[in-house]
C-alpha cells in the first residue's frame, strides 16, 4: 500500500457481566451490574455521541441485558437495598459487612477525595463495626460518587452531594440513588439510538458467556495443550452450545430490534464445531485472538498483513467471516496507557495504527481489529478513562489516514482469503486453560456433568422444563471458572461459588430431579491467600541486582504477579515483588522475565503521595518526585542484573514506625509505564514498629 495508505480500523467494545442473581433468593447478590452501569455503560456511549465520526462496534452479552433491565425496573439488589436503608437501622454485624463493601472503589476516586480512601482503609482494617451513622453515611454518599462517572457530577443530585462536604445527610445519600437508578435506566436506549442512527454496530456473544468449544465437548481442550488434565466425568453437550447461541440472537432482536450480524464468541473462544455453530444460526461474522490466527496458520503465512484482513472460513453449514484482534493495540488500551497523558497515549495509538498502513502489502486497505472490554480497565484511569477517549476519539475522527468501520459495512463485496484450518483456542494463549485443567474447574465441569445428567435422566428437556435449563445455562457461563483456581483472586470468590452450585442445584430442582449431595459442597479451597504475605523479619540483603544467598530475602514479604482481578493480561515481565525493612532501609526486589527495563518509578500512595524514580539503563540519581519538585534520594541504591534490588531510606520518604504503607511498582520504558505491580490495587502493609524484631522473633 506504500506511504499514508489509509486503514481501516474496527474498534470493538465488549460487555460484560455474569449472572450474579439468585435464584434462591430472587435478588442480585453482588452490584457489579449496576455499579459499571453508572461508571461505564452510558458514559461510554455519551462519549460516542459527542463524536458522530467515530465508529465503533458495542458487544453486549444477553445475561448482561437482563440484569440491567431488573436493574431499570428496581429489583431486588443486596447492596443498593441495605444503603438505602436508614443508617441508624443497621445491626452492627450488617454496618460491617456494609463497610467492608463500600470500600471496594475505582482507585482514581482514592487520588481524588483522600477522606474517602482514609475511610476505606479503615473498612478495610478489620475494625469495621465500629462506625458511627455519620461516618458510614459518608462511606455510602462517597462510594456512590465513586461509582459514577465523573461526567456524571454534574448532575444535580451528585453536585449537591459534593457541594455538603461534612454536613451529608441520608437526603443526599437517596438523591445518588436515585441517579444512579436513572443512569440505569438509560442504558439501553442510548445504544439503542446510536445504532439507529449508524454510528455503531451491535453485537452479541452467547447467552451466559460460555465457552463454546469446552460446552460441546471439554476434550476440545486437548488440541491447544494435549498434556492439561481434564475432568473426571466425560461432557460434551454441542446441543447447549447451539442453544446459548440460539437465545442470544433472539434475545438480542428483541432488545435491538434486529438480530446481530456479529459475534464475539466468549473470550474469543472458537473451534470448528463452535464456528459451524454460529453459521448455522445466521451470524456472517464473528472474531478471535491474533494468537488462534497463528496457530490456524503454516508458519510461512505468519506475517502481520495476514492479521490485517479479514478471512473467510466454510463450515458444514457455509461460510462465514471471521476478524482477528490485534492484540498489541488492544492491550495497550487495556493496560499501558492508564498512566499515560491521554493525548500522547491517544497519539500513540494512532501513530501505531497508521505504521500498519505504511507497511502494508497488497490492495486492499488493511483491516485493523482492536476488541477489548469497555468496563473494568477504566477504573486505573484518571476520571474513569474519559480525557483519554475524548483524545482517542478526536484524533480518530480527525486523522485522514485511519477511516473507522463496522464490520457489518467493511465486509460487504470484500474478498477474504479462505482459512483452511481453525485452531481451537481463545484470546489468552490461544488456548482453553483459564476455563479448565485447574482441580477447581475440572470440579466445576464435573458438576455440570452430573447435573445434565441426572436432568436427562429424569426425562426433562427444553421444551417440558425451559427455566431449569436456562439454570444450567447460567452454570455453563465462563466466569464461574474464571474465579475458580489460581488464575485470578476476588474476595468474591465465596459468593461465586455459591452461586454457581445454586444455579445447579436449581436446574435439578426445576426438572423434578434430585441435586447431586456434591452441589452443598464448595468447590473452591478455604482459607486460601491472595498472592502475597507480609515480611516475618528484618532483612539485610545485598544490593547487587544478584540472588546472593538463598536467606537474603528469605524473610521478606512476596506479592505474586499474577494475584489480579477481573482483568486478564497475559504473560507479564515482573513475576514476583520482595519486599521488606530494617530500622533504617526500605527493601525490595523485583523478579523480572527477560531484561530489566529502562528504569522503574515506586510510586507511594501512603503515608505521603510521590514517587522514587530508579534509572536502569543508565547511571543517574534516584530521586524523589512530587508535586513541589524532585530530591536526590542521599544513600538510595540499586542494582539489575538477573534481578532488580533496591533500598530506599525510611527517613526520607517518611516511612515511620508502625504508619501504613502502600505503593506500586511501575516499569518504566520510553518514559512511559508498561506494566504496574500489582497491576489492579497497591502493595499495602504496616510499617515495623519498636516490637517487630521480638514479635518475628524464631528459631
Amino acid at each position: 500500500m506504500g506511504q499514508g495508505a489509509p486503514v481501516e480500523l474496527v474498534l470493538l467494545w465488549h460487555f460484560h457481566q455474569p449472572d450474579y442473581r439468585s435464584p434462591r433468593e430472587g435478588g442480585s447478590e453482588l452490584p457489579w451490574v449496576r455499579l459499571h452501569a453508572s461508571k461505564d455503560y452510558l458514559a461510554m456511549a455519551r462519549h460516542l455521541e459527542r463524536h458522530p465520526g467515530v465508529r465503533a462496534v458495542c458487544n453486549f452479552t444477553p445475561i448482561l441485558i437482563d440484569q440491567l433491565e431488573d436493574a431499570a425496573r428496581g429489583a431486588p439488589d443486596r447492596l443498593f437495598d441495605r444503603i438505602a436503608r436508614p443508617v441508624g437501622s443497621l445491626a452492627p454485624e450488617e454496618r460491617s459487612e456494609l463497610a467492608g463493601r463500600l470500600r471496594f472503589a475505582p482507585p482514581w476516586s482514592f487520588e481524588r477525595w483522600p477522606w474517602f480512601a482514609a475511610l476505606a482503609r479503615r473498612a478495610a482494617s478489620g475494625a469495621r463495626a465500629e462506625w458511627s451513622d455519620a461516618e458510614l453515611l459518608s462511606l455510602e454518599c462517597h462510594f456512590l460518587l465513586a461509582w459514577l462517572d465523573p461526567m456524571f457530577h454534574g448532575e444535580g443530585e451528585a453536585a449537591a452531594a459534593l457541594a455538603a462536604g461534612a454536613e451529608l445527610a441520608e437526603a443526599h445519600r437517596d438523591a445518588l440513588l436515585a441517579l444512579h437508578s436513572r443512569i440505569w435506566a438509560q442504558v439501553l436506549p442510548a445504544y439503542r439510538a446510536l445504532a439507529a442512527c449508524g454510528q455503531i454496530e451491535l453485537t452479541a456473544s452467547p447467552y451466559t458467556h460460555p465457552i463454546l468449544p469446552l460446552v460441546i465437548d471439554v476434550r476440545t481442550a486437548l488440541r491447544s495443550r494435549p498434556s492439561a488434565p481434564l475432568p473426571d466425568e466425560p461432557f460434551a453437550a454441542p446441543e447447549d452450545a447451539a442453544a446459548h447461541v440460539r437465545r442470544a440472537l433472539d434475545r438480542h432482536a428483541q432488545v435491538f430490534g434486529a438480530p446481530p450480524r456479529g459475534l464475539w464468541p466468549s473470550e474469543g473462544s472458537v473451534s470448528p464445531e463452535a464456528a459451524e455453530i454460529v453459521a448455522r444460526a445466521g451470524v456472517a461474522w464473528m472474531a478471535s485472538d491474533e494468537g488462534v490466527l497463528w496457530r490456524s496458520l503454516p508458519h510461512g503465512e505468519r506475517s502481520r498483513a495476514t492479521l490485517h484482513r479479514p478471512w473467510r472460513l466454510a463450515t458444514p453449514a457455509g461460510e462465514i467471516a471471521l476478524l482477528f484482534r490485534d492484540h498489541e493495540l488492544s492491550d495497550r488500551i487495556g493496560f499501558v496507557y492508564q498512566r499515560w497523558d491521554p493525548v500522547q497515549a491517544a497519539d500513540d495509538f494512532v501513530v501505531r495504527v497508521k505504521r500498519i498502513g505504511e507497511e502494508h502489502g497488497g490492495d486492499a486497505p488493511p483491516l485493523v481489529s482492536v476488541i477489548l472490554d469497555g468496563e473494568n480497565c477504566w477504573e486505573h484511569y484518571a476520571d474513569d478513562g474519559g480525557p483519554f477517549l475524548e483524545a482517542l476519539y478526536g484524533r480518530l475522527e480527525s486523522e485522514s489516514g485511519v477511516r473507522m468501520v463496522t464490520p457489518g459495512h467493511a465486509l460487504e463485496g470484500r474478498d477474504m482469503a479462505r482459512l483452511e484450518t481453525l485452531h481451537s483456542g481463545s484470546w489468552i494463549d490461544a488456548d482453553f486453560r483459564i476455563w479448565i485443567g485447574h482441580a477447581e474447574k475440572n470440579r466445576a465441569w464435573d458438576l455440570i456433568a452430573r447435573t445434565r445428567r441426572a436432568m436427562v435422566s429424569a426425562g426433562s428437556d427444553r421444551e417440558r422444563h425451559p427455566e431449569a435449563w436456562r439454570a444450567l445455562d447460567s452454570a455453563e457461563g465462563s466466569d464461574w471458572f474464571w474465579w475458580f483456581g489460581d488464575d485470578h483472586e476476588t474476595a468474591d470468590r465465596a459468593i461465586f461459588d455459591r452461586l454457581f452450585r445454586e444455579h445447579l442445584q436449581t436446574a435439578c430442582e426445576r426438572a423434578a430431579s434430585i441435586p447431586p449431595g456434591e452441589l452443598r459442597v464448595p468447590i473452591t479451597r478455604v482459607g486460601r491467600g491472595v498472592g502475597s504475605s507480609e515480611p516475618l523479619g528484618y532483612l539485610e540483603p545485598v544490593i547487587d541486582g544478584r540472588e546472593t544467598s538463598f536467606y537474603e530475602w528469605h524473610e521478606a514479604g512476596k506479592l505474586e504477579a499474577g494475584a489480579g482481578g477481573s482483568m486478564h493480561r497475559g504473560a507479564a515481565r515482573a513475576r514476583r515483588l520482595h519486599f521488606g525493612f530494617d530500622p533504617e532501609w526500605l527493601y525490595l526486589r523485583i523478579d523480572l522475565e527477560g531484561a530489566p527495563p529502562e528504569a522503574i518509578e515506586i510510586e507511594f500512595l501512603a503515608p505521603r503521595a510521590g514517587r522514587v524514580h530508579i534509572p536502569l539503563a543508565k547511571s543517574g540519581a534516584i530521586e524523589w518526585r512530587d508535586a513541589s519538585g524532585r530530591v536526590t534520594l542521599a544513600g538510595a541504591r540499586a542494582a539489575a542484573e538477573e534481578i532488580v534490588e533496591a533500598a530506599l531510606p525510611r527517613r526520607a520518604l517518611g516511612l515511620d514506625p508502625d504508619l501504613e504503607l502502600g505503593l506500586v511498582v511501575h516499569l518504566i520504558e520510553g518514559g512511559h509505564t508498561v506494566e504496574s505491580l500489582p497491576a489492579d490495587d497497591a502493595l499495602r502493609s504496616r510499617l515495623p514498629g519498636t516490637e517487630f524484631p521480638a514479635q518475628h522473633w524464631s528459631v
